[in-house]
């Protein structure tokens, strides 16, 4: 979260639904203004409907202060990279603004010669589909293509855990940070998070997923962190988090030894003071 960016943002000219749009993705960016939260998660965050998130968030691109870069990822897509710039607001606003009430004023001294069909009707505003642009949550099932049934015949799609998505999005921040790109998120993946915060807990499992980024096993890294690491050895770096250390295979062999030496120690002390020399 990026309480700079959240301070000018609330101080910025702008409709409620815009604000509150704007807040929420400053609330998972960092200083320099970068976030990548689903559209699917970001519509749950603000109460609103997919079409009206994709509305608020054109506008804010519109603006200038919002920039969003598409991704994928082995054919499939990822959440969009946004990139808040609240500097260049005024300006660039006012000309979107004075753009928008030029586009929705109509002359007023034109007249239709054409003849429409009978059965013609006039579209007002060409809406794009609600899943136009929507991306798959970083952790859930994402959203299903337009249904050609009627809707009360179509299975709602999950809602994402926000347990889950606070996980991950601490898991991608750290290795985003380790590694400069973000990891895969896919089904797979998906299941692992929702197992890692089975075991740990909710409040556990963000700080411990954004630890094991930091911890240096050998093992670890040459897997480069994936997230099946983290959970086959959850117990292991949980331990090393609340103790504050990291158990590598250095160290490992290192204890190792020293309890080698204190045994072989104990058995020699023991057999002198059974011949009483101790």
């Amino acid at each position: 979260m990026s309480v700079k960016l959240m301070a000018k943002a609330w101080e910025l000219d702008l409709s409620q639904g815009e604000k509150l749009v704007l807040l929420a993705l400053c609330d998972h960016a960092n200083d320099d203004g970068i976030c990548y939260p689903s559209q699917e998660y970001l519509a749950q965050k603000c109460s609103m409907s997919p079409r009206s998130l994709i509305d608020q968030i054109n506008k804010l691109k519109k603006y200038g202060i919002l920039t969003a870069e598409r991704r994928q990822k082995n054919g499939g897509r990822l959440a969009n990279v946004y990139t808040i710039v609240l500097d260049n607001f005024t300006q660039c606003a006012n000309s979107a603004r004075e753009n928008s009430a030029r586009e929705n004023s109509a002359p007023t001294n034109v007249q239709i010669t054409a003849e429409l069909p009978a059965n013609f009707a006039l579209s007002i505003k060409e809406e794009p589909s609600s899943n136009h642009q929507l991306e798959p949550s970083i952790v859930g099932t994402g959203v299903a293509d337009a249904p050609a049934v009627p809707s009360q015949q179509v299975k709602k799609s999950k809602q994402a855990n926000p347990d889950n998505v606070a996980c991950w999005e601490a898991y991608a921040r750290a290795y985003r940070a380790r590694y400069g790109v973000l990891p895969a998120s896919n089904q797979k993946t998906r299941g692992q998070v929702a197992t890692l915060v089975k075991y740990v807990g909710k409040d556990i499992a963000p700080a411990l997923a954004a630890f094991f980024l930091t911890h240096n096993g050998g093992w670890f890294v040459q897997c480069r962190h994936e997230f099946g690491c983290l959970l086959k050895s959850y117990q292991q770096v949980l331990t090393d988090m609340q103790r504050g250390e990291q158990m590598t295979q250095t160290r490992a062999r290192q204890t190792e030894q020293t309890q080698s030496n204190y045994e072989a120690a104990k058995g020699a002390l023991a057999k002198l003071r059974a011949k009483g020399l101790a």
